[in-house]
């Protein structure tokens, strides 16, 4: 029986008449239909093979996922057409990126899935199908948007909105810093009144209800200037001195709270040509180990120098470091000087009318970067005419100096305020959009800041950052900065 069905497959269609009819007499009905439902089958497929046919090739040229899985999180873009499109995040090195690419089943692409490519520019992809269809595709990646700095109010007593402090006086209050639970204030020359971080109200403080900064260490000049706070949240402060060495030495004080009594950290003669303690920046703890940056330049004087003052276990290395800056003939008026950390050999972020513009310096003294040109106009001008106070710090990955700056023209500033600025790609990156300010008085402003002055401080916590900004005359605030993503 099986010879007789292999055979059918090699006969002709009347052989298989007559044989299928000669079985049926033999076998019987069942068995006919059998063999010829069997025979139909292989004569059916013998034919398709005599036909000589093609097997069908797949034209799909689709591409059916592009994703970059080495970032986090990873990125899967969209494929619309033959438009593929990503955005990645901030920062991200578009040169050198490398996708994960799947195409229709029996397909290719080049270039291929899995080598990097430079998509600072669209990249073209080609997919070809099994049957050799092509079809391009253009695949653009964008970096998406710098994170934005938002400054929320906490406090205000300024002239535009809260009023100012009954103590504030004319033209002598002039610099801030925070510490702790308290910020205190530079007070008409010779006091530092202490009010709460929280809601900037009055705190007492000594047995004035203000810490006295006159004592017996100070004559001539400004008994005080500078004020600043350390690690530990002591307060660090010191006199203005024109040096005549001996004549008229730089002291520098401390007090290990609000109510404790003044002491000399260290005094240091004032060299001839330097004008010292318009403003001083203290980081780490000045009872342990610390440096103290003072400018050595201000109105009357040209200095391009930095002094850097070296605390080793509480004891003052009173020889200073010497930093001339590169390119800089003067540092000029409205001196200040902020290292971005508290390593020895960090660069520093310096402001003055010398120096065109906010600059940063390297721990030698040489020009890192400053602010482009372009900023010189608009809003952003008074960066380049007078920024008083700088003040460097990192939130959320991002680099932001806080400074106050006035209008000082012919000693009359009628305009005051506080500017955030994000540097992270580079101060000489800096575009008007990375530059927020918030005003201190209001338009018209009847009041000036004759001696163009103020100050800024931050306070970094497990909330974030919170500036301390007052301007000479215009008040002193609080804020809170945060990075919207």
């Amino acid at each position: 029986m099986f010879k007789t069905i292999y055979h059918l497959h090699f006969l002709q269609d009347s052989s298989i008449k007559l044989t299928l009819l000669s079985m049926k007499h033999l076998f019987g009905k069942q068995l006919f239909l059998l063999l010829a439902f069997a025979s139909a089958l292989v004569w059916t497929g013998c034919g398709n093979d005599d036909d000589g046919g093609e097997p069908v090739l797949s034209s799909d040229t689709s591409i059916t996922s592009f994703v970059f899985e080495g970032l986090s999180p990873r990125v899967e873009a969209t494929i619309s057409g033959t438009s593929v499109t990503a955005e990645v995040p901030n920062g991200t090195d578009l040169t050198a990126l490398v996708p994960t690419i799947e195409v229709a089943m029996a397909a290719t692409v080049a270039p291929a899935s899995g080598v990097a490519q430079d998509f600072s520019t669209p990249v073209t992809y080609t997919v070809t199908a099994e049957d050799g269809t092509t079809q391009d595709y253009t695949a653009t990646i964008t970096e998406a948007p710098a994170p934005m700095l938002v400054a929320e109010t906490v406090w205000e007593r300024t002239l535009l909105n809260g009023g100012l402090p009954p103590w504030f006086t004319a033209n002598n209050d002039r610099d801030i810093a925070v510490g702790g639970d308290f910020v205190y204030v530079h007070n008409n020359n010779d006091k530092i009144r202490v009010v709460s971080a929280i809601d900037g109200a009055d705190v007492d403080a000594g047995a004035m209800g203000f810490i006295d900064g006159k004592e017996n260490f100070a004559s001539g000049n400004l008994f005080l200037l500078g004020t600043a706070t350390d690690s530990e949240g002591r307060i660090v402060a010191s006199n203005l001195r024109v040096g005549s060495a001996d004549e008229f030495p730089w002291n520098v004080y401390v007090w290990e709270d609000k109510d404790a009594a003044q002491e000399m950290l260290f005094s240091y003669p004032t060299p001839e040509g330097y004008r010292l303690g318009e403003n001083l920046s203290v980081t780490g703890d000045v009872r342990g180990d610390a440096i103290i940056y003072v400018p050595g330049s201000g109105f009357g004087t040209e200095s391009n120098e930095v002094l850097k003052f070296t605390i080793t276990g509480g004891t003052v290395n009173t020889t200073p470091e010497i930093i001339a800056l590169d390119g800089v003939a003067n540092i000029g008026n409205g001196p200040d000087v902020y290292p971005v950390s508290d390593a020895a050999d960090a660069n520093m972020i310096v402001a003055g009318t010398g120096i065109g513009g906010i600059a940063e310096f390297a721990a030698d003294g040489s020009l890192v970067a400053r602010l482009s040109d372009d900023l010189n106009e608009g809003e952003t001008a008074l960066l380049f005419s007078f920024a008083l106070d700088v003040r460097p710090f990192m939130i959320d990955g991002r680099k932001v100096i806080a400074t106050t700056a006035t209008d000082f023209t012919e000693n009359a500033a009628d305009a005051g305020f506080l500017y955030l600025i994000d540097y992270t790609d580079g101060l000489d990156k800096v575009t008007a959009d990375d530059v927020m300010r918030i005003s201190f008085a209001p338009d018209g402003n009847i009041d000036t800041n004759f001696n163009g002055t103020g100050g800024v401080d931050v306070q970094i916590d497990a909330d974030g950052a919170t500036v301390y900004a007052l301007i000479t005359n215009f008040g002193i605030g609080a804020y809170k900065v945060a990075v919207e993503q």
